[in-house]
Parts: structure tokens; sequence; C-alpha cells
């Protein structure tokens, strides 16, 4: 079956119950003759279409490829929407044994916690008129290091290079004219990241984690020519670019 067959039948699942109560409230505004009344359920209503909006998200897990997400299969995945729904912690038991929980979800951003030491968080960008989805994927162990990817509606692998200009080790130390500095980068040969979407916005969070990996004393000389603050990539509606 197509993906995009899956997303149609995702969409039916997360907004079939916003429509009969849509339906509901829009019998009850014309049913009513008083005015106040009228009012309480027009707020309702567009309550609903704001509820409408934030299934989004919940739409494009569900229609993930189970290649993307081995662990955790579609109809599992709409019992983890529904358990987060309403309220119910704990998740689900995995294909691996594993527990794993959506932890936060608004219309566009998902957390998604995949195991004890990996997660996973999903967020929808709008370019043009089509979205783009972009999955971070991250393991903690116990240093977190961080993968990103993009895709289209379809779930078909884009370029990476056309959404994001990934950061390497010297744009997490300070400006190359401070003295030392060079000899301090020289001394990472790897530099571990973990990226994190903001669940209000299009800002994407990139913060050097060596630290937890690093033995101290290589980190004490270090430290001081790292950057103070993390990373903050903004979407621009075409692509993220690095603000500072």
């Amino acid at each position: 079956m197509a993906v995009g067959q899956d997303l149609n039948k995702s969409y039916v699942f997360i907004l079939f119950p916003f429509y009969r109560l849509l339906v509901f409230i829009v019998y009850l505004c014309f049913s009513k003759k008083d005015v106040m009344n009228r009012v309480i359920l027009a707020f309702c209503f567009l309550l609903c279409i704001s509820g409408l909006k934030a299934q989004q998200v919940a739409a494009y897990f569900v229609s993930m490829p189970e290649e993307l997400l081995l662990q955790i299969e579609p109809n599992r995945r709409k019992d983890m929407i529904d358990f987060f729904q309403h309220g119910q912690k704990g998740g689900i038991t995995n294909a691996l044994g594993g527990n794993s929980e959506i932890t936060a979800m608004s219309d566009k951003y998902m957390s998604v916690s995949l195991s004890d030491v990996s997660k996973m968080e999903i967020c929808v960008l709008s370019k043009d008129t089509a979205d783009i989805i972009a999955v971070v994927r991250t393991v903690c162990a116990p240093a977190c290091d961080s993968r990103i990817s993009f895709y289209d509606e379809q779930w078909q692998l884009l370029d990476t290079k056309d959404f994001l200009q990934l950061p390497v080790n010297a744009d997490f130390f300070v400006a190359q004219e401070v003295s030392g500095r060079d000899e301090a980068l020289g001394m990472v040969d790897m530099m571990l990241a973990e990226y994190r979407f903001s669940p209000d916005n299009d800002v994407l969070t990139v913060d050097c984690t060596i630290k937890d990996y690093l033995p101290d004393e290589i980190y004490k000389q270090i430290a001081p020519f790292l950057k103070k603050e993390a990373l903050q990539y903004y979407w621009n509606g075409k692509r993220y670019e690095l603000k500072n």
C-alpha cells in the first residue's frame, strides 16, 4: 500500500471523532435561540477546529514507513496517540520489548521516547504549499548524539543539505582570533551534539554534548573556548538558517 494511502487512512483515524463533534456543535448552534448559548457553542467550534489542526503531526507519525520505525507498528502508534490524548501515562511495549511513549505533542511537533536511551522528535515544517517532515533521532549512551533527516509528505527521503548546513566542530567554538582556540579545537576528534525542535515554533537548537564523554582533564582545557550558548537555527520558509 502506498504511503499516501496510509496517510489518508491515518487522517481518518485521527479526525473522525472531531468531525462527529463538529457536526453536533453546528446542529446546536442553529437550534439554540439564546444568543449567549450560540456564542459559547461557536467558541467550542473554534476549539475543535484547532484540535483538527493539532492532529497533523499525529497522522504523519502513524503513516511513517515501518522501516523507519521498526520497533512500533502503525496500530500501536495509534494506541500511543490515544493514550497521550487521554492523559494515560506508561506508553506501550514495543516490538523490542522496551517501552515507548509519546511525551509531547502539538499541531506540528511530537516527541517520542523510544527506549531508555533513545528518543525521536518530529517537526512538520511549511515550505511553499507543501509540508516538510523533519525527524531527529537521538541516542544517549551516556552522551547524547543526534541525527536529523528530512522527508516529503510521502516519506521520501530528501537531501539534508537542501534544508540545513550541518554544524561542524568549529561552529561550537569561539571566534578564531581568540588565543588558544585553534589548539583547543584540535583536541576534539569527534563532536557530539543533541538536536531539539521547539514545540512552539520552527526553531532548531543544537547543543554540544562532548562534556559527557570527554575525560575531565581534557574537557577543562577545551571548555573556556566553547560557546556558552547552544546553536539556534530558524526556519525561513525554505531552510534552516543559523542565527548565532
